[in-house]
């Protein structure tokens, strides 16, 4: 009786030992590891780095440099060091395509470089960069929502007959899709005159239907979570395409959707105007091709 007492104490002992040698080990992260970018900074002269998309979030790893992203553009993003000789540092930028770019930074009193190109730079080296996920994307990936708008756009299907026109430019919204809980909405802008158009800005309003004069008529603003491209000027006789994604929702019969197109320093303002109905025929994106 005391053998086995032993023996079960002894088999108890070694269990007990290999689990405290398994949970002192190591996860070895190597393998999933950022391969940063190495960028050398100045104090004397500003270096530029275009990215391939809009710049959501920069997070400096030392107050020895500075960054600003560009007044003008969406996509620069200008740094210089504070002082000279600074110690090696880094930086992480995210960009609205949901991209998560990785840089070494070290001081060079003249850098080789000034200005990097990293649009130009992925298409050379088809370097594939890690990425992230936004909330207001839900579920959907950065990169399968652009994916997704380009394929609206190369398919180029007219489902809805939601169109303006004044002075020679023309506004269609040409088709409505769903996906993941997100409304698409295809639109095109074609210039027939001789001036080019150039756009101020692009609104989403659901308004209530007029019904009395005495009616208190209420308005509320959508704004689009994502932009496949920026409209800004349609050449003359030309035609742009733009998918705008908003969050999913839905009118009733005593509400209108109104997408209003607002011309800088112009009067040729477009408005279209999507019912219930419209809304509720919205098709699936799963029929589109996507391709990358």
């Amino acid at each position: 009786m005391k053998t086995i007492i032993k023996y079960m104490l002894l088999c108890l002992l070694t269990v007990n030992t290999v689990n405290a040698q398994e949970n002192n080990k190591s996860i070895n992260l190597s393998n999933a590891e950022v391969t940063p970018y190495k960028i050398e900074l100045t104090q004397n002269k500003t270096t530029h780095i275009l990215f391939p998309s809009s710049i959501e979030y920069v997070d400096l790893g030392s107050n020895e440099i500075i960054a600003n992203k560009v007044e003008a553009t969406s996509n620069v993003l200008r740094l210089k060091t504070v002082k000279e000789a600074i110690s090696s540092t880094n930086f992480t930028v995210i960009t609205n395509d949901g991209k998560y770019y990785s840089f070494n930074a070290s001081y060079n009193e003249e850098p080789m470089l000034l200005s990097y190109d990293l649009t130009k730079f992925e298409k050379q080296n088809s370097k594939q960069q890690s990425e992230v996920l936004f909330k207001d994307l839900g579920k959907t990936a950065p990169s399968l929502a652009y994916l997704l708008m380009k394929a609206i756009i190369k398919k180029n299907k007219k489902e809805l007959n939601i169109k303006s026109k004044t002075y020679g430019v023309e506004a269609r919204l040409k088709s409505i899709y769903t996906q993941d809980g997100k409304l698409y909405f295809h639109i095109s802008i074609t210039n027939k005159s001789n001036l080019p158009y150039e756009v101020e800005y692009i609104s989403f309003k659901i308004k209530d239907r007029r019904t009395s004069k005495r009616t208190t008529i209420q308005e509320v603003s959508l704004k689009p979570i994502r932009i496949y491209s920026d409209f800004q000027t349609i050449s003359s006789h030309s035609k742009q395409d733009n998918v705008f994604m908003l969050d999913q929702f839905t009118l009733s019969d005593k509400q209108v959707l109104l997408i209003e197109i607002k011309e800088k320093s112009g009067v040729r303002n477009q408005l279209l105007k999507a019912k219930s109905s419209d809304i509720l025929k919205s098709k699936q994106i799963k029929n589109l091709s996507i391709k990358h």
